[in-house]
Order: structure tokens, then C-alpha cells, then sequence
């Protein structure tokens, strides 16, 4: 262990103590600015009272890795534990308490002199005039306890915060005549349930009420908004803290984001300008004006101590500890003399300081302070340890470390017998908490090799540190602040082959998993460092960052994509080609591998990073090489890119076509190698080429064009016939463009690719006369308009905009109408609006799906281009707005095939589609097994093309990711979309409302839901109300609530819809108790009501009701057999789920042949319910017959006919009852459970086959089904 006199180790090293440098302490942050800073010479120790107090701005910040400390000795009342809840979105506050301030001091004649001083902040407001004095209460002499007291004091010791806060604004609502009592039941209530960070704004609303109430606050009033406000003060200070470490951490860890750093330091600024400081100390004076001083506890003055600590404030720290002096009652605590010596410290005056600490070492001596052993208070020997070591780092901070040395020599020799008798001894032992200190001290004041010094002396330690806090009296190994405080010291002093030494020693020695931070301060330094490297150096470094440095998994996300892009940039600089996309190809691999499986407490990367990460990397690779690669890497490249979903950027095509020319004029093209896709890759990215620009920077160019491509298909025998028949065409166009069409026909004769006119041919009598004759304003389609060019309206153009800017459908129909003629007139006389009105107008009839009259415009539109044929840009500008109405239009009408169709024709050209485009494309995705993740893919790719998300493309992505349940991504773009400042709608609130309700977060959804009708821009929709009822109704049964919103939404004058009703029904069926009466009356309001008709759904609900819920089958059998409506499959489906209940399987045939007498389709849902039923009453081979009588629907393809309209008003066609059933996922689930229900484990694994054969899920669901075997084979091995 360290020898006894320490100060040998620090005479010992080279420099001496009077050299070191004054430090800043590690684990704080320098004090706010614009606090209060008296100079050495301001007499504060004098008003002291003989004693000069004070020290740093907070309590050390400790890794939550080495345990955390509570320096107060006498807590607030302790809180129950509260449930998990969102997150906040901010933490700053608007602090109004000043409001009350002056109204006491103006009662009492006092506070005259603060009220100058406060002249520049928020005034209070009016006192509420009235004949007689504000009385103190409404109750005044009443002893009993009210009930709404009761219920706040309930809600206190709850500690829930949400329900601290209904119950609060409840009383706030519903109590005519309230007290000063229960007012202060009402802040004590919310300030013991506030989650920390959490903002005060409804604590200082409730506050404002009590004034508005005529109500004079007492001093529990004060004391709960002065705890609360001081508690506030901290968490500020801390969150500053973190944030600024957090920068620093980044710049050392070499990754620098100019937009996170941006938003760090922009929260930052916004933290410092709240007043919490200076309103608490105006509170606390308008308490001692009437007298509150002697109903302070240590509590409040401690943590009014601790702010004047933290804004470095110290005639306020004088005037709050002369008035507790004025108490004899009970003596200072610990914490009390830190926090003053810290005040000190703060302000550079270190007498002062050295003075408090004097007098704190005279107090414990003569018993004069106050120590609790009491259980739930902070041991008072892990006090006096933290005021010891705040005089150490005080000594350091103020250029005395020889002093700071002789405090930790005397800890040396510390007695040790009597920390086990409830004894404070003077001195305390050492912890490892204190050597973290000394070693902070020498590195921040510049002596690095003694900081080695002591640092390595404890590294031979044999014990490892425990609590950082716990005073032992033994020196251990560094703890984990010790060990970033050295490690970012060494790093930034770029000494990296001491970093390198400790960092090898510490992954050998340590216990504990090396820290993120640790890694990237290592990595970071390493890279700094390669360029001076030879290549055998370069590369033993990188392969011992990649093994032993970034294997944690803790390096993940960004931070990881960041160190595999430098790792891969600084092979490409070596030209080490093969050895970066190594490093690539690996990752992507093992992402894909974590993005299939199963997430259990951690997402996986967001796609969109692992993408840009391949895009960084193929920028470099074309950068550094000008296409000059082997054209191996290129395909592997361009497979990855298909893993990934990435289109190939038009500014990567050039230098790819490089690639491939270059290695097939050195005949080593990798053709074995290469698969049909491969060569679709190439054929695509040529034809793109062909369409673009032919501008490029890639230095001597080899590539010979796409008729040589074409050659080399027949030389190296690849088929092009049987290649992607989109992909053909395309060529075709091209080559017709380029050689002509007498020209292409003799390419394609000679190659012997003249089969691929086969299926082109109807598609070339399209493009046979539609050669541009515009620098790209080639449509690609044939025009029935006049081949003159059109002359612009521009009285038409303005009227067409007008008339159509209209969102409403009726509207829109409406002026669609009315246009449509006029311009089809203006066509014929040659006339026509200008691009922005024509643009306009195909997304109106596209919108309507009117596509023949659509399709019509558009080709006025091309013919109109021709009118700017001496005006290139605004041409092809006016042909990118076209072409991406187009896009729009198809979406819209559903045709999303076309829609992308159009969406390649952008890309080829150069162009990108616009957030519009993008949103309507993500609209259209509804007929895949996976929309959600097609949306998702195209959203990614607006934001590879740096496409500006608008209200639309927001409102569409986060509505299918809330439909697929990805709720993080989901609330991640709904975040994003305000911080962007594009305003959320009714719509957007929806979506995500919907998203918290269907994971049951309905904590999240009523916070939404208020914010939502709280904004400006709110209008009243049924969807939202309808999602809560439904949350309320099926996810969090809770009657109540659900009629809570219901009645909300008829407030808002909505009026229910059919889907609402059927909420209230279930509402009243299915939650316990349930209330038949009610529901029977609900379905009559149906029948009233003339807005809605009477659906399957509703009489649905009151089958499962009456079957399932209330067990009366004859009941729920009347009702079905006496319906007003046609039998629909959901009505029929609710009935075969209650004769299952009731084992009924003579009735299942009965009524499934009477099901198909009636000509109702089978669905997906009703064979589950079948399936499930035949499974439950033991008959499997009914079962496994309906299961194999299904058809799975084409690959890629959402089953159809599963989703009949639940009324003929919907305008939906019947279904032919004789059509196929296709199966649903949650089809084969239910049979999948059944076969292991019966004990068939090896029919579920068959059926788990098949679906993997099938290749259309994802892979997650395939590992719940594993999981579910392996559950069920345990419960079989529990039972045996």
C-alpha cells in the first residue's frame, strides 16, 4: 500500500509543488455565470461571524458505476416508488412564485431593501381586492381533516406523479372555498412526487391559484416551493454539468456533430437563464418576514446553501446561515459546512475556506454539530469524508497541493477503531474517492507524471474500490472516475503510449467492463497518431483497435458507425482496398444477423446509419481511387447496398462503370463470381448513366458505353432476356435514344438478344416518336395533344391554383369539376395553364382517381415543356415538377407500381421526388406483408437525397410506424418534426397517440392527447377520441376513462361514429362490472342516431358480451338469429369464438353451414376462430382440413378479402363467396398453436418449415414461434 507520508511520493517527482498550476476540478464545471463574486477582499468572512465559510459548485460527480451519496442530513419525506413514464422533453421551467413575494412584504413592512433588488424581475400580480383582509382560510379553526386534504395527502404518498397531478388539478377544478391547508397539501403532493428534471410548471400554476383564491401562503407554502425551486437549482446546475461533459467527451472521443453540439450548447443557454436561485432567496425573505424562520429545517437550508454554492454566491450563503445561527434548537450539519466551504472555493477564497473547515473540525470536536445514525440518512462518517475531500480539491484549486498532500497524510494515519461505534473521527479515513481527488488535482494543474506517479502506486493496490465514499482506511485500486480522469488526460496530452500501457492494464485488472468513453478516448488518440506509422505499425494498431478496442458491445449506434468509418478511411488512404470493405462487409453482416433477431432491452441501429455509413464509405473509396479498384470491391459494394436498400447515387455511377472497364481491360473481371443480379446491377447503373448527364470528374475514362456493355453480356454468356423486365425495357428506351431504332434492332441482332423485343414491343410503340427534342424534358410517353407547343394562360394558370388549393375531398371534387372542362376546351384551342397549375391538377384527378383525364394532362404537360425550349433550366425544371405530380396521382390512386415507375424516371434524370412524392409513395404502401418496413425504406431514402421532410411525408411515416407497432420510431420522427419546426396536426398527434395506445403506454397518450388540444393550430377530430376510448377499453380496461373521453369529445361537438359506438359498447360489456342495461341502451342511440347505420361490428359487440363475458349463449343466439342487417363475417366470427366458449361444436357446424347458405365469405379471422375452437374440442383433423383448404397469397402480396367492409356504405364491392381465403400471419399462428395444444410438436415444426420456405416474414417471427416450442417442451419437462 502507499507508504504512511505521501508527501515523499510528491517530493519525489521531477517538478516541484510550487510549479503546479491552478486546477479546475474534473468532476465539476466552472460556476454559472452572472452569479454574485465578492473579491478576496470583500470582508465576507467577516460577516461571518468570526468564520470564514464554502467550496465547489456541486457534489462530486461519481460514475453511477462507483455508487451515489445523499449529502443531506435531513431529507424530505421519503417517496413510494413511482412507475415508469415517458421522458420529459425538457427540463427548464418558467418560474412565476415571485407573484406573492411583495404581497407579504407590503403586510409586514419589511422586505423594502430586496424589493430595489428585485425590481428587474418577473412583478408580481395584483393582490385580488376585497373589503375585508385576506383570510388565511376558508376553514379557518377547523381541526378535522377534509377530503379533498385526504385525497392530495393519498396522492403524496402514492408517488405517482401523474395521478399526483389528477388529483390536483381536480381539486383545483372541483373545490368552491379551498384552504391555505389544502393548497399546501396540493404543493406537497406534487413537489414529493416530481420526477427529477421534471419541469414546475404546475407546482407554480397551483401556487398562482392559491393567490387568486384570496389565500395568504404560510410558511409550509414557502418552505414546499423554496425545496422545490432549490431541488430545481440543482438539477439544472447538474444537467449543465452533464451536457458540458458531454461535449468534451465527444471532441476527446473524436467524434465531433456540429448539430449535436449545436443542440447541447443551445440547452445549455436556455438552463442558464431560469431564475430558480434568485426566486428562492426572494422566497426565503418573504418568509422571514413573517416569521418562518424557526419552521426551517436543515433540509431547506442545506439546499439553500447548496444553490448559493452553485451560483457562487456569498453574501446570500452569509445571510442564510446568520439567520439559521439565530435557531437554538439544533446545530449544523455536515452537509451545512460543505456547502459553505464550496462557496468559497467558488469564489477563489481559499482563507475563507480554510476557516469554515477550522471551525468544522472544532464542532465535531466539541460536539457542537449535528450527526444522525438514524436509518435513511447519510452516514455521518461519509460526510465528514466528503468535507476533507473538498478541502483537497479546494487546496488544488487554489495552487497549494502541498497542503492538499498533508490532508491526505493525515487520512493516512486515520484511527480506524472507532468507525464501527457511531464515532466521527477526525481525520477520516481514506477512500478511494479521495485518491481520485489527488490524481484529478495533479492533472488538472498540469503535473501528468506525478498524477502517473500516484496513479500507478495505486494500480499495485490489491483490494479494488467498492463505494468511492465508504472511508476504509485502506487504499485500493483506482476507482472509475480515477480512471477516466487519467485516461482523458493522457489522451489529450497526447501521451498514447502511456494511454495505451494503462488501457491494456486496466482491461487485464479491472473487474468491471471497460467504459464506453475509456474506448473512445483510446481510439481516438490512436487515430491521431497513425500518419506517423509505417505500414507494419498502421497495421498492428488497427488490428488491435478492432479486437481489443471496439469489440464492447457498449460502442454502438453512431458512435460505432463513426470508428468503423475512420478505421475504414485511413485502409483507403493506404490504398488498402480490400482490408476496408472487409470492415464494411463484416459489420453489415453482423447487423443484418442483430436487426432478424429478437430485441430484448436495446434497439438495434436505426438502417438509416448502417446506410450512410455504406454511402461515407463508397464516397471515400471513389474519392481516393477515381474508380482505379478492382472491380471485385465494386460488386461487393453493390451487394451490400441490395442488403441495405440503397439506390446507387447518380454521382457514384461514373466511377462504378470505371471500375468494371478498368478490370475488363486487365481481364480480371471477377465472372465466376458473378450472379445475374450482379450483372442487373451493372446493366442498371449503365442505363442510368445513359440517361444523366455525361459531366463527370473521373479522370481518364475508360467506360465504352452501353452497347459495349451489351456485347460483353453475349461474350461472357449472360442472359439478358430472362434479366428484370423493367430493366430491359429501360435499356431498350436507352439504346432506341442512342443508336436509334434501325440501330438497336441491329445491336440486338447481332448479340443475339433480339428475344428481348418480345415483351418490350408495346412499350417501344410508346417511345417510338417521343425522342427529346429538350435538353431532358423527354416524357417517355406517346401525347395525344397537339405536337405544337401550347401558349400559357395565365388568367387560367391563377384560377386553376386557386380553385384547387382546396384539402377537403367534397371541395376538391367540387372544383375539380368545374376546372377539368375549361381546361380541356383551353387544350383543343391550344392553350393551356402554366406548369405549377398543370402539376397541380394531375395530383387532384390522380387524387380522385380520375387517371384517363389524369394521363390527358399530362400529356399537355409535354407538350406544354416545348413552349420553354429556350429555357433549358426552367424546362427541365418544369419537367421534374411534372413527373413528380405523377408520382403523386399514381400513389394516391393506389397505383403504387406505376407511382415508382415514375419515381425511376426522377432518378435517372438526376433528380429526386419531392416530400410530397415521398409522403404519397409511403401512403400507397398498403398491399405488401410489410408495409411498414417499405415505408420506413422510403423515408430513409428522402433522407439519403437530403429530401426536407414536410407536414405530409411526417404525418404518413409515423402514422405506418405507429400501425406497426414501432412506437420509439414512431415518437423519434414526431420529436423530430417539431424540433424541425414543422408544425404537428391533428393528425400527427393521432398517429403517435395511437402508436402509445397499442403498446399500452397510456401515460405517454394522455400527455399527448392534452397537448394536442392544447396547441393553437388544434382542430377537433374523431380519430384521436375514438383511440383513447379504444385504449381505455381493450388495452387498459378502464370504463371510466374511456367515458371520460368521450364526453370530451361531444364537448368538442363531434359527433360518435359507427366505431365509436361499437367502443362504448364494449365499454359497457366487457369491463368489469358489466353493465348490460347501459349497453342495451347505447345500441338503441345507435339506431336513432341517423348519422350512422347499424353494422356487423356493433352487433358483434353485444354477441361477445352477452356469449363470452356474460356466459348466456341463448341470449347472444337470439341476437344473432334477430338482426336487422345481412350476416357479416365479424358477426360470424364473434359467434364461432362463443361456441367455443361453450363447447358447443354441434352449433359451430350448424352455423358455419348456414354461413355459407348465406353467401358470406370466409375469412382469414373466421377460419383462426375455427381453428382455434376445433383445437380446443380436441378436433384437430377438422383443424389441420380448414388450415390446408386456405391459400397463401402471392409472394410479397397482403392477403385480400380478409377485410370486407362492415357496410355496403363504404361503396366496396361484395365478395364473391366462392373467392379464395388467404391466409394471415396470425393464421398459421393459431395453427401453429394448436399442433403444439395437442401435443403434436413435430406438426408445429413442420409448420414452422413451411413458413420459413415461404421466405415472406421476418425473421423475429419465426424465433417467437422457436421460443414458444421451447416453452412448451419446458412446461411438458416440468410436468413429466
Amino acid at each position: 500500500m502507499l507508504p504512511k507520508v505521501a508527501t515523499q511520493i510528491l517530493h519525489s517527482t521531477s517538478r516541484a509543488v510550487s510549479s503546479i498550476k491552478p486546477i479546475r476540478n474534473v468532476l465539476h464545471q466552472s460556476p454559472c455565470p452572472g452569479s454574485s463574486h465578492r473579491g478576496p477582499n470583500s470582508g465576507g468572512s467577516a460577516r461571518f461571524n468570526g468564520a470564514g465559510r464554502a467550496v465547489t459548485q456541486a457534489n462530486p460527480v461519481i460514475s453511477t458505476h462507483d455508487g451515489a451519496f445523499d449529502d443531506q442530513d435531513d431529507p424530505p419525506p421519503r417517496r413510494a416508488p413511482v412507475p415508469a413514464r415517458i421522458r420529459s422533453n425538457s427540463i427548464s421551467a418558467r418560474p412565476s412564485v415571485l407573484k406573492a413575494v411583495k404581497l407579504h412584504a407590503r403586510a409586514s413592512h419589511a422586505f423594502a431593501a430586496q424589493e430595489q433588488e428585485d425590481a428587474d424581475l418577473e412583478s408580481p400580480p395584483p393582490v385580488p381586492k376585497s373589503q375585508s383582509p385576506p383570510s388565511q382560510s376558508h376553514d379557518h379553526g377547523q381541526k378535522t381533516v377534509s377530503h379533498a386534504a385526504r385525497r392530495l395527502l393519498d396522492a403524496r404518498l402514492s408517488g405517482n406523479s401523474v395521478h399526483a397531478a389528477e388529483v390536483v388539478r381536480e381539486f383545483r377544478q372541483s373545490v368552491v372555498n379551498p384552504s391555505v391547508r389544502e393548497f399546501n397539501a396540493a404543493l406537497q403532493a406534487l413537489q414529493a412526487t416530481r420526477r427529477p428534471g421534471e419541469p414546475l410548471d404546475l407546482l407554480l400554476e397551483t401556487y398562482n391559484d392559491m393567490l387568486r383564491h384570496s389565500l395568504l401562503p404560510n410558511p409550509d407554502t414557502y418552505i414546499a416551493l423554496i425545496d422545490s425551486l432549490t431541488a430545481r437549482d440543482q438539477e439544472v446546475h447538474s444537467a449543465i454539468t452533464a451536457l458540458e461533459r458531454r461535449i468534451n467527451q465527444r471532441a476527446l472521443g473524436g467524434f465531433v456533430s456540429g448539430s449535436h453540439e449545436q443542440a447541447d450548447r443551445k440547452r445549455i443557454d436556455v438552463l442558464r437563464h431560469e431564475n430558480n436561485f434568485n426566486t428562492a432567496m426572494s422566497l426565503f425573505e418573504t418568509l422571514l418576514s413573517i416569521g418562518g424562520n424557526k419552521k426551517l429545517g436543515a433540509y431547506t437550508y442545506t439546499s439553500l446553501l447548496r444553490s448559493c454554492a452553485i451560483n457562487s454566491n456569498i453574501d446570500a450563503a452569509i445571510h442564510v446561515w446568520a439567520q439559521f445561527e439565530q435557531r437554538d434548537d439544533y446545530f449544523p450539519n455536515p452537509a451545512m459546512f460543505l456547502e459553505m466551504i464550496r462557496v468559497y472555493t467558488n469564489t477563489g477564497q481559499l482563507a475563507g475556506a480554510e476557516e469554515i473547515f477550522a471551525e468544522y473540525r472544532s464542532a465535531l470536536h466539541s460536539g457542537k454539530i449535528h450527526l444522525s445514525w438514524s436509518q435513511g440518512t447519510a452516514n455521518p462518517n461519509r460526510l465528514n469524508l466528503l468535507v476533507w475531500n473538498q478541502m483537497i480539491e479546494t487546496y488544488f484549486r487554489h495552487d497549494r497541493a502541498d497542503k492538499a498532500v498533508a490532508l491526505v497524510d493525515q487520512m493516512l494515519q486515520a484511527d480506524m477503531d472507532n468507525l464501527q461505534n457511531h464515532v466521527v473521527t477526525d481525520p477520516p479515513p481514506v477512500s478511494s474517492a479521495t485518491m481520485t481527488t489527488v490524481i484529478t488535482g495533479f492533472c488538472q494543474s498540469g503535473d501528468i507524471q506525478t498524477a502517473l506517479v500516484w496513479f500507478e502506486r495505486l494500480l499495485a493496490q490489491g483490494s479494488f474500490p467498492k463505494d468511492p465514499f465508504e472511508p476504509v482506511g485502506q487504499v485500493t485500486k483506482p476507482d472509475e472516475v480515477a480512471w477516466d480522469v487519467i485516461l482523458d488526460t493522457l489522451a489529450g496530452k497526447r501521451m498514447t503510449d502511456d494511454l495505451n500501457r494503462l488501457f491494456k492494464l486496466k482491461q487485464l485488472q479491472s473487474p468491471r467492463r471497460v467504459r464506453t468513453n475509456q474506448r473512445a478516448v483510446v481510439f481516438s488518440a490512436n487515430m491521431a497518431r497513425l500518419h506517423s506509422l509505417d505500414d507494419a505499425q498502421f497495421l498492428d494498431t488497427l488490428d488491435w483497435l478492432l479486437t481489443d478496442v471496439l469489440t464492447s458491445s457498449e460502442i454502438g449506434s453512431s458512435h460505432h458507425l463513426h470508428t468503423l468509418t475512420e478505421v475504414s478511411n485511413a485502409y483507403m488512404e493506404r490504398k488498402m482496398y480490400d482490408k476496408a470493405l472487409h470492415l464494411l462487409s463484416s459489420y453489415v453482416n453482423e447487423y443484418t444477423k442483430a436487426a432478424s433477431a429478437p430485441v430484448h432491452g436495446r434497439t438495434t441501429t436505426p438502417v438509416a446509419h448502417v446506410q450512410e455509413l455504406h454511402l461515407k464509405f463508397t464516397d471515400k473509396l471513389y474519392e481516393i481511387s477515381n474508380g482505379d479498384f478492382p472491380y471485385s470491391i465494386a460488386v461487393e459494394l453493390a451487394r451490400l447496398a441490395v442488403v441495405l436498400r440503397i439506390s446507387q447515387p447518380p454521382r457514384f455511377i461514373p466511377f462504378f462503370l470505371q471500375s468494371y472497364a478498368l478490370s475488363r481491360a486487365a481481364q480480371n473481371l471477377p465472372i465466376t463470381a458473378m450472379t445475374r443480379r450482379d450483372w442487373e446491377l451493372l446493366l442498371m447503373a449503365a442505363s442510368s448513366f445513359e440517361s444523366i448527364s455525361e459531366d463527370h470528374d473521373v479522370p481518364n475514362f475508360a467506360y465504352q458505353g452501353l452497347a459495349s456493355l451489351i456485347r460483353d453480356l453475349a461474350t461472357f454468356k449472360v442472359d439478358f432476356y430472362n434479366m428484370d423486365k423493367n430493366l430491359v425495357r429501360s435499356v431498350i428506351d436507352q439504346l432506341s435514344q442512342r443508336l436509334g431504332s434501325e440501330g438497336m434492332l441491329a445491336l440486338l441482332e447481332e448479340t443475339g438478344f433480339a428475344n428481348a423485343l418480345q415483351d418490350a414491343d408495346q412499350y417501344l410503340s410508346t417511345i417510338k416518336d417521343s425522342a427529346s427534342e429538350t435538353s431532358g424534358a423527354d416524357s417517355g410517353y406517346a401525347s395525344d395533344a397537339p405536337s405544337r407547343p401550347f401558349k400559357i394562360d395565365k388568367f387560367m394558370s391563377r384560377t386553376f391554383l386557386d380553385e384547387l388549393k382546396l384539402t377537403v375531398t367534397k371541395d376538391l371534387v367540387d372544383a375539380t369539376d368545374r376546372v377539368f372542362p375549361k381546361f380541356k376546351a383551353a387544350a383543343e384551342s391550344g392553350r393551356s395553364p402554366n406548369i405549377p397549375a398543370l402539376s397541380l391538377l394531375i395530383r387532384s384527378l390522380g387524387r380522385l382517381g380520375r387517371m384517363e383525364d389524369m394521363q390527358f394532362a399530362y400529356n399537355v404537360a409535354q407538350s406544354t415543356l416545348k413552349t420553354f425550349e429556350n429555357d433549358k433550366v426552367l424546362q427541365t425544371n418544369g419537367w421534374f415538377d411534372i413527373e413528380d405530380a405523377m408520382v403523386i396521382g399514381f400513389a394516391q390512386h393506389g397505383d403504387s407500381e406505376t407511382a415508382n415507375m415514375y419515381r425511376q424516371r426522377i432518378f435517372a434524370h438526376g433528380g429526386v421526388p419531392s416530400a410530397e412524392a415521398y409522403g404519397a409513395l409511403i401512403f400507397s404502401t398498403k398491399e405488401t406483408t410489410d408495409d411498414a418496413s417499405a415505408a420506413l425504406e422510403l423515408f430513409n431514402e428522402s433522407q439519403k437525397y437530403r429530401v426536407v421532410p414536410n407536414q405530409y411525408l411526417y404525418n404518413n411515416i409515423i402514422s405506418k410506424l405507429a400501425k406497426a407497432r414501432k412506437t420509439d420510431y414512431a415518437m423519434e420522427l414526431f420529436r423530430q418534426m417539431k424540433e424541425v419546426r414543422v408544425l404537428p396536426t391533428s393528425v400527427s398527434y393521432g398517429a403517435v397517440i395511437g402508436a402509445c395506445a397499442r403498446v399500452g403506454d397510456y401515460q405517454s397518450a394522455e400527455v399527448l392527447f392534452k397537448e394536442m388540444r392544447g396547441n393553437t393550430n388544434f382542430f377537433p377530430r374523431i380519430p384521436p377520441f375514438n383511440t383513447m376510448i379504444q385504449m381505455y377499453t381493450t388495452v387498459k380496461p378502464d370504463r371510466s376513462r374511456a367515458l371520460y373521453y368521450y364526453k370530451e369529445m361531444r364537448k368538442e361537438k363531434i359527433f360518435p361514429s359507427a366505431h365509436t359506438y361499437k367502443l362504448l359498447l364494449d365499454a359497457y360489456g366487457t369491463i368489469e362490472p358489466v353493465d348490460l342495461e347501459k349497453m342495451e341502451s347505447t345500441f338503441r342511440k345507435i339506431k336513432e342516431d341517423k348519422r350512422v347505420a347499424v353494422q356487423g361490428v356493433h352487433y358483434a359487440a353485444l354477441i361477445n358480451a352477452y356469449g363470452c363475458v356474460s356466459k348466456d349463449l341463448d341470449k347472444a343466439l337470439v341476437i344473432f338469429n334477430t338482426m336487422s342487417i345481412p350476416p357479416e363475417p365479424i358477426v360470424y366470427e364473434t359467434l364461432f369464438n362463443v361456441l367455443t366458449v361453450h363447447r358447443r361444436e354441434d352449433l359451430i357446424s350448424r352455423y358455419l353451414s348456414k354461413m355459407h347458405l348465406e353467401g358470406v365469405h370466409m375469412t382469414a379471422y373466421i377460419a383462426n376462430s375455427l381453428i382455434k375452437g376445433y383445437s380446443l374440442l380436441g378436433n384437430m383433423e377438422e383443424a389441420r382440413k380448414l388450415f390446408e383448404s386456405l391459400e397463401d397469397p402471392p409472394e410479397g402480396v397482403a392477403a385480400s378479402n380478409n377485410h370486407a367492409p362492415h357496410s355496403p356504405l363504404e361503396g366496396a364491392p361484395p365478395i364473391d363467396p366462392n373467392a379464395p381465403v388467404y391466409r394471415e400471419p396470425s393464421t398459421w399462428e393459431a395453427m401453429f398453436r394448436a399442433e403444439l395444444g395437442s401435443g403434436n410438436r413435430d406438426g408445429a415444426l413442420a409448420l414452422l418449415e413451411r413458413l420459413k420456405a415461404r421466405q415472406v416474414f421476418f425473421a423475429s417471427v419465426v424465433v417467437l414461434w422457436l421460443i414458444i416450442i421451447l416453452d412448451n417442451t419446458l412446461k411438458q419437462c416440468t410436468t413429466e
